[in-house]
């Protein structure tokens, strides 16, 4: 079992690979490998998507991926917003 923590400043869903699991700023146990990592919507973060390898990671010592949030001009309007 790995370890991962993504951080962003607000709690939001984490999509590992597509599915939802965990919450940001939390640990979260995970298979060891190559995984995509991604928040839930809205889209006001950057970057959209991160590809990590995790491996020899543990609970004091977990991967870290952090996603910013965009400022409001930079996020792109929802599907058919004029």
């Amino acid at each position: 079992m790995e370890y991962l923590l993504v951080k962003f400043e607000r709690s939001r869903r984490v999509l590992i690979d597509g599915n939802p699991f965990g919450f940001t700023n939390a640990i979260i146990q995970i298979d060891a490998g190559t995984h995509t990592v991604s928040l839930e919507a809205p889209p006001d973060f950057s970057p959209l998507t991160q590809t990590v390898q995790v491996q020899a990671t543990s609970p004091l010592d977990p991967l870290t991926v952090t996603f910013h949030r965009l400022p409001p001009s930079a996020i792109p309007p929802a599907p058919g917003t004029p």
